[in-house]
């Protein structure tokens, strides 16, 4: 691999995971490479950390030991790209920005959207399954693949699509491979490339955000714009204080809506430009209804930065000690009794929270946050108590409710995956087929090896 390639001693410190300083980084330059340090690592019985871009090594629970990370950040070439069949094959080390750069000169891009676009990798989004604000418009990260290309862990490289692939998926296994991969959190094997379908730029796109005194009117709203039938890119709303002047809206429209004070509707319309003026005077239309306060309507390029904005909510890279991110999936109908549950429970345990909801789909995610002046242990140990409490209430109603992120000592006495849903069980089961060394992130999810 050459010397350039390998990383040891205090040049693995920006690859640390969860504390835990791993003795060596590898830069693998090729699938080959990459495949047999992981053969090397099973017969040196190391365990080995995967890295896209690190910035969601703190999903699951905390790994057991690490003794070398390999990283992807050298593939990360976007191989083919055939604009007419609408499909895409990248290097997992390829950022998503960078992916959809290239993309959009030929006016496509492919819907991964989620925290820090600028550093998360292609790799990463589909081994943590991250689930982004327009999956009601384009679908889960599941449904974009039509082939992956895995290093297992004793060092074959296989791929998940084709014609012998699915011969192979039906008669043996009987899952779908490309499901499998997605969400398994690099532990049963390392995505090195993937196929994935693109989507159409629209030929027009604009963002209608609108501010309410009171959350309740919104999910009002949200019954009419149902019954409109209108196929927004995105139907999100947030709380307080999660859009403001400084966190993707201007100055004039932080002033104008008031987000810190109040809750936000915000829906994304993209279409041709007829279609686009119709279904955003519609929109506005059903917001006076319900509110005095006009509503702003943001061009494609005012409204991106707003977009990117509410994306970051979920970023678990660098919590405090006293902060938590909490995903919990719903109906869509269900989402003002999670944040009213959510508020109720904060209040009992002097916790801060800020949160937002895709009214699509269902997605809730909750940023939880101590006391502001918390920094002392006895003040992380009633952090943990309340964020236990929280989690166990919505878990107790809804079942998925899973911990994206807190601090490791946290993570390690917490039931990250709310009600332990069927999903985590399978993972855990097919690890001991896939990964019977327990060479990938041994530990991550957690239950027997």
């Amino acid at each position: 691999m050459g010397s350039d390639a390998l990383l040891v001693g205090t040049r693995t410190a920006n690859y640390m995971v969860e504390d835990q300083l791993p003795s060596l980084v590898a830069l693998p330059g090729t699938p080959s490479q990459l495949a047999s340090l992981l053969a090397l690592a099973g017969e040196l019985g190391a365990a080995v950390a995967p890295w896209g871009g690190g910035t969601q090594m703190g999903i699951g629970y905390p790994l057991r030991r690490v003794d070398a990370v390999i990283s992807l950040e050298r593939l990360n070439t976007v191989l083919t790209h055939t604009p007419a069949d609408h499909e895409v094959t990248v290097q997992a080390g390829c950022t998503v920005a960078a992916l959809n750069a290239t993309l959009a000169t030929q006016g496509q891009f492919v819907a991964l959207d989620g925290p820090m676009g600028a550093h998360a990798t292609v790799g990463g989004r589909l081994a943590t399954g991250t689930v982004g604000l327009r999956r009601g418009r384009y679908g889960n990260v599941r449904d974009l693949i039509t082939n992956l290309v895995i290093a297992r862990s004793d060092g074959v490289l296989m791929h998940t699509g084709g014609e012998v692939a699915r011969n192979m998926l039906y008669h043996t296994l009987g899952y779908d491979l490309n499901k499998l991969y997605v969400g398994s959190l690099g532990t049963l094997g390392v995505i090195i490339q993937a196929t994935l379908r693109t989507a159409p730029i629209s030929e027009a796109e604009a963002t209608v955000v609108a501010s309410f005194e009171d959350v309740s009117i919104i999910w009002e709203l949200l019954e009419d714009l149902e019954a409109a039938e209108l196929f927004p890119a995105a139907l999100t709303v947030c709380g307080p204080g999660v859009l403001a002047a400084d966190r993707g809206l201007t100055a004039e429209g932080a002033d104008q809506l008031q987000p810190a004070a109040h809750p936000l509707l915000l829906v994304r319309l993209a279409s041709d430009q007829q279609t686009l003026r119709r279904q955003a005077l519609t929109v506005y239309s059903f917001i006076m209804k319900y509110s005095e306060r006009r509503p702003l309507l943001l061009s494609r390029a005012a409204g991106l930065p707003v977009w990117a904005a509410l994306n970051e909510l979920p970023a678990t890279a660098d919590l405090l000690p006293t902060e938590a991110v909490i995903k919990v999936g719903v109906l869509p109908s269900e989402l003002a009794k999670v944040i009213e549950l959510a508020h109720t429970i904060g209040a009992e345990h002097d916790l801060r929270l800020a949160w937002m909801g895709d009214a699509a789909t269902g997605q809730v995610w909750l940023r939880v946050m101590g006391a502001r002046d918390a920094a002392g242990a006895e003040d992380r140990t009633a952090f943990a108590a309340s964020l236990m409490g929280l989690q166990s209430a919505l878990a107790r109603i809804w079942r998925n409710a899973t911990v994206l992120g807190c601090a490791p000592e946290l993570r390690a006495h917490l039931p990250i995956w709310g009600a332990d849903p069927e999903g985590v069980d399978l993972l855990r089961a097919l690890k001991g087929r896939f990964d019977p060394l327990e060479v990938l992130n041994p530990g991550r999810f957690g239950g027997p090896a």
